[in-house]
């Protein structure tokens, strides 16, 4: 093999090379490979890149050809790409092959492969495994697949994670493994929700507003009052049920649900919940969050017609009369009258903070992003917002903060 026709190219996408050893790609030459590969080596023993390093020198030895190594950023993703397109650039500018065989330690380094492919022939793909985890990791990286396409497309993540999840929630919610197993049954929902979460592709959203519950935790907002408050409202209402738990001793979670619902605890539950979304719109309102405002204002409608629905729905299964059933019906469609008057209404209220949003969507949805070099990141596939305010955008599942964008007229560029 030529080396002007051929060479061997070893990639390190998330850059363990350039960390452990402080050499920054490429790293041209087998001598200059060798001596690289000896200092991974003494620094860490049971680095996959050390077999890779090593498997890259013995192919470029019997080859007789060039060898050279690129390496990415621990960010993995646009970041280390960007690296690793730079450095091969250099290194085809330098040494001129005409086709390349891939070295790597496993396939996540692979999913570079278009990249090397848009510039220069791949004559082959080697991947250096150590033997006793061949199987393991062949198995893991199928998995990885298998999970990134079904949560990369809704109506299969709906049907994968989705149905399962609800029916592990209703499985634990009938506590078909009886009272003994409270525990089991609670660990059982938790997983049955989270579940859900992610097939309804909630995931993101959900672990955001976790963050941003945490963030909320401040002496200096009002919502830290509301918080405590309404602790201790909820822990009185949930005494109250005990209490009547124990006096009804009603049987199966239905009866349980049933009970709670029709006495106290019930309302200071509702009255606890109700508190912390006022706590929320006052602290919304001093930050000028006007749409997460609408957002609670319509929580704080809905919530006790929920409870209206709940309580209608347990006299009906208490007591199962016809008038009951009309209740229960009446209170279902009055409901949904009063919810969408409110969500009409507010919609007239925040019309502005409507319009800017839906403005920012427009301006950024699916356009092309690209690096300041003029390169093709991929397209916008989120824009992220904070109610009205431009908070940035996601190309597939990278997130790229509206700090750095340097411009948004016709195409988007970022820095990256």
């Amino acid at each position: 093999m030529n080396m002007k026709k051929a060479i061997v190219l070893c990639i390190d996408r998330d850059n363990d090379i350039g960390i452990k050893t402080g050499k920054k790609g490429p790293i041209i030459g087998i001598d200059e490979n060798l001596r690289i590969a000896k200092e991974l080596a003494l620094e860490d023993p049971e680095d996959t890149d050390v077999n890779a390093l090593f498997g890259a020198i013995k192919a470029a030895k019997e080859f007789r050809t060039e060898i050279a190594t690129i390496t990415g950023d621990k960010r993995v993703g646009i970041t280390s790409d960007t690296k690793l397109s730079e450095q091969l650039d250099e290194v085809l500018r330098k040494l001129e092959p005409k086709s390349v065989v891939i070295v790597t330690d496993g396939e996540q380094d692979e999913e570079i492969i278009p990249i090397v492919q848009s510039r220069v022939k791949i004559n082959s793909v080697q991947r250096i495994i150590v033997r006793q985890s061949k199987e393991l990791e062949k198995a893991y990286f199928t998995l990885l697949h298998f999970i990134r396409e079904v949560s990369d497309d809704p109506n299969l993540s709906r049907l994968v994670f989705g149905i399962p999840g609800l029916a592990l929630l209703l499985l634990s919610i009938g506590g078909l493994f009886g009272a003994v197993s409270l525990m089991l049954n609670v660990i059982l929902a938790l997983i049955g929700v989270y579940l859900i979460i992610k097939g309804l592709g909630w995931e993101e959203d959900f672990f955001n507003w976790g963050s941003e519950f945490i963030s909320s935790l401040s002496i200096e907002r009002i919502s830290i009052v509301t918080y405590v408050v309404a602790i201790f409202v909820f822990i009185i209402g949930l005494s109250y049920g005990v209490g009547e738990y124990s006096s009804e001793n009603p049987h199966g979670a239905i009866s349980i649900i049933a009970t709670i619902l029709t006495v106290n605890a019930g309302n200071l539950i509702l009255l606890s919940i109700l508190i912390v979304i006022i706590g929320r719109i006052i602290d919304d309102y001093a930050s000028e969050r006007y749409l997460k405002i609408r957002k609670y204002i319509i929580l704080l409608v809905l919530i006790p017609l929920i409870k209206l629905i709940g309580e209608s729905w347990a006299n009906y299964y208490a007591l199962g009369s016809v008038s009951q059933l009309i209740k229960f019906i009446l209170s279902i469609l009055i409901s949904t009258i009063i919810t969408a008057l409110v969500i009409k209404i507010t919609e007239s209220i925040f019309r502005e903070e409507i319009k800017a949003r839906e403005n920012l969507i427009k301006e950024f949805a699916k356009k092309k992003v690209y690096d300041p070099d003029g390169k093709f990141i991929g397209n916008v596939s989120k824009v992220i917002l904070d109610g009205s305010r431009f908070r940035g955008i996601k190309v597939n599942k990278i997130k790229i903060p509206k700090e750095d964008i340097i411009s948004s007229n016709g195409a988007v560029m970022v820095e990256v």
